[in-house]
């Protein structure tokens, strides 16, 4: 433990005099967002925890989006084990209910609907904007419970850049390696903006508290690794002080193991799973331009590829495909895509926005290596409307309303070797949205909204055999949910913000899972159908405090109570009940600051009949800074200090004690 403590210690130790003049917030980096990747809202002022910066992700070494994030009061993350990919929950919703945005264009892959934030590392953003409750509904479709929209960088300078590296050790050695390069110029009339980044991880350290099991022998967590690369251009033309226009090329690739079941569960099956890709490539403009002194017209237009392999091998080696679960299956998404936002003043205090998205999604499947592929098409279209009315100085009120339509163009069976169709089946679904927002104060806000929101099924909900062991249903209906809550926030003084929200959700048709809809091939098999209702209430709060100016605190937490309505017996999984995080840094001068950060969560379901659960756990890191050179800073971090063995999912336990250095120069 005095290695650990020594470790942090170092860096921030090396000055004890405090210093009398030190920021009064973050660290300033010099990140300029790029607004035109925003979704705003009008007339509503967001005092509310609802956004991370790039300067708090450095801070506490958050390298993808799932980690950032979860540092929001009502979000929690959890892993989708049999495929080692992570999740993200809004308020109870997962990321089919929550899409995920990159300057306001949808990145969810086509097929089913969910994206890996694992895979989104954070070191070309700006901030990440998270949409809780009340959620824009120019956003476009399927934000049932939100939306989470990450905004890239916009160089400020004539030339500016950062070059950032760093090493994760364990017991064992080197787990990981990470390099980061953002480069940036900006010339007044036009922009260019380059980041290219990797980050390889070898292994996961292994608590020395886990017990080894048949599959897994502690240690080294088998299977374990991961390779992420990200490439991105963004070139910008800014003719005058209103009007931009940019356009974007991004390339991942990326390739990972998936670690094999190691809980006590035994209706879970130990799969031998490797992702051999997981790439997408993108192109994507954006531009907005001033229609007078009063009126703006912003459009979006993008194309993206998704492209990954899976193999499942025999065993443990991942070398032989002999066995009846070894397989080769490839999917190959592709999405076209745009909108067109109009903003305009049409009386004084009294701003309209309309927005149209057009969404073109296609998926290829080959299931096994050597059958036929199977191709599948939807277009979505949305039109919706947002009016903000300042009924007063203190008052505004925020009316919206939304129409989508989804329409099957493709949806492609193969049965005995030959192609069919599936019934091709269209939906539509309305969205609706009031909020009256109340300034108390100049410090004060009070925001009551009540909500209407929906999220059509996809390709994967109404068309998968899963296995073998479900049977599709092509006449899924879109998931509703009717939201309202209150939302309050306040700045009593310049160094302490508090907000603080409580909420419901009622939510129906959900789709669930109907067991023994039929008997296919001497199996019962089950069926998803909109047969659920439930309701999640929830309450959640965070302080931002700087007492002093060697000191700042922050601390959030969370309560939800999710029930299944149609079906109490049944749990809902991968939410813990209660979550705490905060932390307290101590700025030792502008250069040098020290950070413990803590977090905890009660225990999370992980069946539906309550029988297997990860347990409640907490964890504390610690954190230095320091400035080793003019613009040369060097930080250091010990993660899960004691070493606690932990899961998030039962049966896929998490990393143990790791020890993280990096450098990081603006150049």
């Amino acid at each position: 433990m005095k290695k650990i403590v020594l470790l942090v210690l170092l860096l921030a130790a090396t000055e004890t005099v405090f210093a009398a003049e030190l920021p009064s917030d973050l660290p300033v980096s010099g990140i300029k967002v790029f607004t035109a990747g925003e979704v705003t809202v009008s007339g509503k002022k967001d005092h509310a925890k609802e956004t991370v910066a790039a300067t708090e992700m450095e801070m506490l070494d958050k390298k993808n989006i799932a980690q950032a994030v979860n540092m929001l009061p009502g979000i929690n993350v959890s892993n989708v084990g049999g495929r080692n990919e992570g999740m993200v929950y809004v308020r109870g919703f997962d990321m089919r209910q929550v899409p995920l945005y990159l300057d306001g264009i949808p990145l969810y892959v086509p097929y089913d609907g969910y994206i890996d934030p694992n895979r989104f590392t954070t070191f070309d953003l700006s901030e990440i904007n998270v949409s809780k409750g009340f959620t824009s509904v120019l956003y476009g479709p399927n934000t049932l419970g939100g939306a989470i929209n990450m905004v890239s960088r916009k160089p400020a300078e004539r030339f500016e850049g950062s070059l950032k590296g760093g090493l994760t050790f364990s017991d064992e050695g080197l787990a990981s390696e990470f390099a980061s390069l953002n480069l940036g110029s900006n010339q007044g009339t036009w922009y260019v903006q380059g980041s290219l980044s990797i980050l390889d991880r070898d292994f996961m350290q292994l608590s020395d508290s886990f017990l080894a099991t048949k599959s897994e022998d502690g240690s080294k967590r088998d299977n374990s690794d991961s390779r992420d690369f990200r490439g991105s251009l963004k070139v910008g033309y800014t003719p005058n002080s209103t009007d931009e226009y940019s356009l974007s090329i991004i390339s991942q690739q990326s390739s990972k193991g998936v670690p094999v079941y190691t809980g006590i569960n035994p209706t879970q099956t130990v799969r031998y799973w490797r992702y051999g890709d997981w790439d997408k490539s993108s192109i994507y403009f954006i531009g907005k331009k001033a229609l007078g002194s009063k009126s703006y017209l912003k459009a979006r237009a993008y194309y993206d590829n998704y492209y990954n392999t899976l193999q499942s091998y025999d065993d443990a080696s991942y070398a032989t495909q002999k066995t009846k679960k070894a397989f080769s299956s490839r999917y190959d998404d592709k999405t076209f895509g745009g909108s067109i936002e109009f903003g305009t003043e049409i009386l004084s205090g009294n701003t309209l926005k309309i927005a149209l998205h057009d969404k073109y999604d296609m998926h290829n499947e080959i299931g096994n290596t050597g059958e036929m592929p199977k191709e599948f098409e939807d277009n979505t279209v949305s039109v919706a409307a947002e009016n903000t009315w300042k009924a007063s100085d203190n008052i505004s009120v925020i009316a919206g309303v939304r129409q989508d339509f989804r329409h099957t163009i493709k949806a492609e069976d193969l049965v005995g070797g030959v192609i069919t169709s599936f019934p091709l089946e269209d939906n539509q679904a309305t969205n609706l949205q009031l909020a009256v927002v109340g300034r108390l104060s100049e410090s004060q806000e009070l925001t009551a909204y009540l909500t209407r929101t929906t999220r059509f099924p996809t390709l994967k909900d109404r068309y998968s055999y899963r296995l073998g062991n479900a049977f599709p249903n092509p006449e899924l209906k879109p998931e509703q949910s009717l939201n309202y809550g209150l939302d309050y926030a306040i700045r009593p003084a310049d160094q302490l913000k508090f907000q603080a929200s409580v909420y419901q959700s009622k939510l129906s048709d959900v789709i669930q899972q109907v067991n023994n809809i039929a008997y296919v091939k001497g199996i019962w098999v089950y069926q998803f159908q909109n047969t659920g209702e439930a309701t999640f209430t929830g309450f959640e709060c965070s302080v931002d405090w700087q007492p002093v100016s060697w000191l700042r605190a922050y601390s959030g937490y969370s309560y939800i109570d999710r029930k299944n309505d149609s079906n109490p017996s049944l749990r809902f999984t991968d939410i813990p009940r209660h979550k705490f995080t905060g932390y307290l840094q101590f700025l030792f001068n502008k250069d040098r600051w020290a950070i413990v950060e803590s977090e905890y969560y009660s225990r999370r379901y992980s069946t539906s009949d309550g029988k297997y659960t990860a347990g409640a756990y907490g964890l504390i890191n610690l954190r230095a800074s320091t400035v080793l050179y003019d613009t040369l800073s060097l930080q250091a971090s010990v993660e899960n200090v004691f070493d606690r063995n932990y899961e998030v999912a039962e049966g896929y336990p998490e990393a143990g004690r790791q020890y993280v250095v990096s450098l990081a120069w603006a150049l």
